[in-house]
């Protein structure tokens, strides 16, 4: 890699990255690995600003773009200058230190509602998520246009992993009303199969039973089930990010997420079933550990059915 910086006096002064030198992938990754120190560092000197979701992300879209390495770009884009000016890297920097500075200064206000459904909530939430804005100020927006349209597939799955990558602050905040939606469900499915059970409504719901009451917990929710699925269907698609039909996978993801949850329902449900046909004890003793296993059983099934569809070379 060879870095020149041009002193003329009608110039900025920059790093020019010319063609042969540094490939557009290479300086992609090099504008995603500066955005992941920067929000390491902001988090560091301002805690308040500490999210793993941004990090993770970035460190996805890393991945993805080392995974997909080198692309075909039209020769005008390819023969383009793509570097960072000292001018931009400034304004990187300001920016990053003006919402490190926000963050201290706001800390004793918004730290107290920090993840409620308040406006202050929401404030802190998107402060948090604002340490990635200054990275759009390295570049000017033609050149973001470029990266944005052939990298608009790693792109979208940054977005997925910023969104949906930790879904238990997801349910935690939605447990008062999807913890009914679960009891209910678990309640009318059990209901075919054991006679006289009722049910209870309140914040953990519980399905009572002749042999066995079943209360559902957050911890029931599904949570490690969805974790488990993010893993694994994160290390697939990096593994086989080349020849994946991308919106197929985006698609998949969501709809297992979907299966993940459905599957969730039905083990719940099946406790409730055989706890209340004769096998209560072996229920209350593996019920816990089981869920793992059952877990990893319903996303391999579900991989089964739906990796070929993904891949380009499937017909």
């Amino acid at each position: 890699m060879s870095l020149t910086l041009t002193s003329e006096s009608n110039l900025p002064c920059q790093i020019n990255i010319q063609k042969g030198n540094l490939t557009v992938p290479q300086f992609s990754f090099l504008a995603l690995l500066l955005t992941l120190g920067a929000v390491a560092a902001d988090q560091i000197v301002a805690p308040g600003l500490y999210s793993s979701s941004p990090l993770w992300a970035v460190a996805a879209c890393m991945a993805l773009v080392w995974r997909r390495g080198g692309v075909a770009f039209e020769g005008k884009e390819k023969a383009g200058s793509f570097g960072f000016s000292l001018v931009r890297a400034g304004l990187f920097a300001g920016a990053h230190i003006l919402l490190v500075s926000a963050a201290r200064s706001l800390h004793g206000i918004l730290q107290p509602v920090a993840g409620t459904f308040s406006l202050g909530g929401w404030i802190t939430a998107a402060l948090k998520l604002s340490v990635l804005l200054p990275t759009l100020l390295l570049l000017p927006l033609a050149r973001w246009r470029i990266l944005a349209r052939d990298y608009a597939a790693e792109g979208i799955a940054a977005l997925v992993v910023l969104f949906t990558f930790f879904p238990g602050r997801i349910i935690t905040s939605v447990w008062p009303w999807y913890g009914q939606i679960l009891g209910r469900f678990v309640f009318l499915f059990s209901g075919l199969f054991v006679h006289g059970i009722t049910y209870t409504s309140a914040l953990t719901p519980t399905v009572h039973g002749p042999d066995l009451d079943v209360t559902i917990l957050l911890a029931c929710s599904g949570i490690s089930g969805i974790e488990l699925f993010d893993y694994l269907f994160t290390f697939v698609a990096l593994l086989d990010w080349n020849r994946l039909r991308k919106g197929r996978t985006l698609i998949a993801y969501f709809a297992g997420m979907a299966v993940m949850f459905l599957g969730n329902a039905l083990r719940i449900a099946s406790f409730v079933i055989f706890g209340n046909q004769g096998f209560a004890d072996a229920v209350a003793r593996f019920h816990l550990s089981a869920g793992w296993v059952f877990f990893s059983i319903v996303f391999l099934v579900y991989l089964s059915l739906t990796y070929r569809k993904l891949l380009v070379s499937a017909r």
